[in-house]
């Protein structure tokens, strides 16, 4: 004996809530209809069950696909078929019936009626699209870089020359090694870099190598199953390279990396894979890694503190931020740069720096940096109030620091900012052609700049080109 109704709609509470349901139509492996509910009798111009009982699905609706579905066994999105009470379109989705994997019939339910209702739907996922896009650009702002390529000040051909290498290391994926001296600006450095790549909408994740206990930098890093160690949550926690996942990674301060952790953290660049602590499953993640020192890793490794095989891992590409005293002639566009975060920042109102103040600042060595500057700037502010910093305000700092001796220009003489930056300039050129073997066009290459402008910047120094 062939399937009936039950077993299409074997109860009675099942029956009710089909009944409950906008427009159901359902065949048996023939393709004949067995049932409709009152919805679909309504819709179709009052046809009652009796009147399409036993008759095949096409007779009435030759492009409905509960055929199809009836042979095939897979369910198919929005089927359409025409309301014959209106003329209107409907449209639903039809279901293979399968009962001890034998394809029984079909189950067709109308989801929109008309295409008011259609259009009102696109509608609300146009919207619900706009917020989603809304939102993944918020949570960009928010776990994304905060710096870019414009918050690199300055135009002294080491920083022309660094901007040039950040768009070109931004190009790639691969493992970028920041090198510099403490506060001199590498994560600064970082963040432009993943500001410039194409993870920029992705995550940019941070960790403090040197910030983090020994015995919690793993979980922190590769995150830890639930119950893994003692205080650890019952939910488990997800570490930094998950976190990172489709972004980027920067790794601070490498050179405090326990050499006990070097090993897994190898693995995670050569296999692009992490295990949780007290997990054995592996996952897969796809990170971008900048790491950064202010130690040269090459005297770790001959001190036996850092692993060679990690440092070339690391250091496939290497960029290295110049410190303050190999820039000085940035220093009165930085004053001015940070005059106005520190304004905005602190609430204060200060104009401007004198351009004392700026003179002598380029006759210091700065051997912590920019953050050494900024905070001598500060410090000024404080006491200049709304008044223009002057050499009153800040020369404090440096009688306590550099002995009882002020910054002077050299030999005494007031030595205007432009003809120091051309003597700056000048240094820093003869040095970079000097590295490069005397190789022009190499050396113009590392200063960011055409091999012609090098030349007519040499003639504009005073510099034989041969």
């Amino acid at each position: 004996m062939g399937p009936n109704i039950h077993d299409y709609v074997g109860d009675e509470l099942l029956r009710l809530v089909v009944d409950q349901m906008e427009g159901v139509a359902i065949t048996d492996a023939e393709g004949r209809y067995v049932y409709v509910n009152r919805s679909w009798s309504d819709l179709m111009g009052g046809i009652p069950l009796e009147q399409v009982q036993g008759k095949k699905a096409e007779e009435f609706f030759p492009e409905t696909r509960l055929n199809e579905v009836r042979m095939s066994g897979k369910s198919a999105a929005f089927g359409e078929v025409t309301l014959l009470k209106s003329g209107e379109k409907a449209y639903g989705t039809c279901y293979p019936i399968i009962r001890n994997g034998e394809n029984i019939g079909a189950f067709f339910h109308i989801i929109l009626k008309d295409m008011g209702e259609a259009r009102s739907l696109a509608a609300d996922v146009q919207r619900l699209n706009q917020q989603l896009e809304y939102y993944k650009q918020e949570l960009s702002r928010v776990q994304g870089a905060k710096y870019s390529l414009a918050n690199i000040i300055g135009d002294s051909p080491a920083i022309c020359a660094l901007r040039q290498e950040l768009l070109d290391i931004s190009r790639s994926s691969s493992t970028v090694l920041i090198t510099g001296e403490t506060g001199c600006g590498k994560e600064l450095v970082a963040h432009t870099i993943h500001s410039l790549s194409l993870r920029q909408t992705a995550p940019f994740v941070k960790v403090n190598c040197a910030a983090i206990p020994a015995e919690l930098m793993e979980s922190e890093f590769f995150g830890y199953e639930p119950g893994s160690f003692t205080g650890a949550s019952r939910k488990g926690g997800v570490g930094k390279f998950e976190m990172a996942d489709h972004g980027t990674l920067f790794l601070d301060e490498i050179n405090h990396l326990p050499l006990s952790l070097q090993p897994k953290l190898l693995r995670v660049l050569q296999e692009r894979e992490i295990e949780r602590v007290g997990g054995g499953k592996s996952i897969p993640v796809d990170v971008r890694i900048l790491a950064a020192t202010n130690v040269s890793l090459e005297n770790m490794i001959e001190e036996e503190r850092f692993r060679q095989d990690l440092y070339y891992r690391l250091n496939v590409l290497e960029i290295h931020v110049p410190p303050l005293r190999e820039r000085l002639e940035d220093i009165p566009i930085l004053c001015d740069s940070l005059l106005k975060r520190l304004n905005r920042q602190l609430g204060m109102e200060v104009p401007s720096v004198t351009d004392e103040v700026k003179e002598r600042f380029m006759h210091y060595a700065w051997p912590g940096n920019i953050r050494e500057l900024q905070n001598v700037l500060e410090r000024g502010m404080n006491k200049a109030w709304r008044e223009p910093v002057a050499w009153e305000h800040v020369k404090e700092y440096f009688l306590q620091t550099r002995g009882g001796h002020s910054p002077e220009p050299e030999d005494k003489q007031q030595m205007s900012i432009k003809d120091y930056r051309k003597t700056s300039d000048r240094r820093y050129i003869l040095k970079v052609i000097e590295q490069c073997g005397g190789n022009k066009k190499k050396a113009a290459e590392q200063l960011g700049m055409s091999r012609s402008m090098l030349y007519r910047k040499l003639e504009e120094l005073g510099i034989r080109p041969e």
